[in-house]
């Protein structure tokens, strides 16, 4: 099967953080600038290392240079190994009346947000929620780097009202939105009782999540080489319900890696190429991306997702 285009050259930006306020703002007043292998102010495993889910939230608005990026991020075409398509739309509930707020919410999930950003697809697209998992992630990872506060949600919000705030075009579904704001100094009772509940910072061992060739031979981290660090970028990816479902084998010398997934959501495939194809590109690891049989026995329950092919 033909080679599936993978994302555009990154080129240096500057991002300038003016006018931000005291406390959570202060921290983004100063100007950071990116390197010209980089597409963030600091390493992505660094931005990736930052990022966690945030249910609470403070009512200092967003900076507004901080918002006028992230919407330039939002209106930005990016292509995913995906070879798909959705959209994003930055939802505000500022002047929406109190009540709307409530009916509209988060379960109880989310507090005091005022901003989100809505994922949307065509109904039934499964190859567009893997594309949102990874152009929706890659904007998370924006705002990680601008010290502002994500949360990944899937079920735990009102699509039928939320639908209403944000343009929607026949046939168009809401799998996913994140609040995005400055984070509260504490958690919220319901934001801890979740994390313990999904054991939000336990991760898989390597040993558990890659293979060496094959489904039978686990992959230590002495022999995955250049491939170590965009490996463990996609070991330390969120997922629903921190379910982790992703599986990856290596061929030996690192000459293609394929992509498999014990169930879980589609969004999360994205989301772990995102990881992958980030950490790969910032360290000049080069590749593209096919869906095509690899000939690998896999185990069941296991499904094949797509491949990596070094350049």
């Amino acid at each position: 099967m033909a080679a599936i285009a993978g994302p555009g050259t990154i080129v240096a930006r500057l991002v300038i953080h003016r006018g931000a306020r005291r406390d959570p703002g202060e921290r983004h007043k100063n100007a950071t600038r990116a390197v010209a292998s980089m597409e963030f102010s600091r390493p992505v495993l660094d931005v990736i290392r930052a990022r966690t889910s945030w249910r609470s939230y403070s009512q200092v608005p967003i900076a507004a240079d901080l918002k006028q990026h992230l919407l330039s991020l939002i209106n930005e075409p990016v292509t995913s190994p995906f070879n798909s398509s959705c959209k994003l739309r930055w939802m505000t509930m500022a002047g929406v009346d109190p009540s709307e707020k409530k009916k509209i919410g988060t379960y109880g999930v989310i507090s005091g947000a005022k901003e989100f950003i809505v994922g949307i697809t065509q109904e039934g697209d499964l190859n567009a929620l893997q594309h949102l998992g990874y152009v929706m992630e890659r904007l998370i990872l924006h705002a990680t780097d601008m010290s502002l506060a994500t949360c990944w949600l899937g079920g735990t919000f009102n699509r039928t009202d939320v639908a209403g705030l944000v343009k929607m075009a026949p046939g168009d579904s809401i799998p996913a939105i994140t609040p995005v704001g400055y984070p509260t100094g504490r958690r919220h009772v319901v934001d801890i009782v979740i994390r313990v509940a999904v054991k939000a910072k336990a991760r898989h061992p390597f040993e558990r999540v890659f293979f060496d060739g094959a489904f039978d031979t686990p992959l230590a981290r002495s022999r995955a080489g250049e491939l170590e660090l965009p490996l463990e970028a996609v070991r330390l990816a969120p997922s629903g319900k921190n379910g982790q479902p992703w599986r990856l084998v290596v061929e030996r010398g690192g000459s293609a890696v394929h992509f498999f997934n014990v169930g879980g959501w589609h969004i999360d495939r994205g989301i772990a190429a995102c990881h992958f194809d980030l950490q790969a590109r910032e360290q000049g690891v080069t590749g593209k991306w096919r869906v095509e049989n690899p000939g690998i026995a896999a185990p069941a329950g296991i499904e094949y997702v797509i491949s990596w092919i070094k350049a």
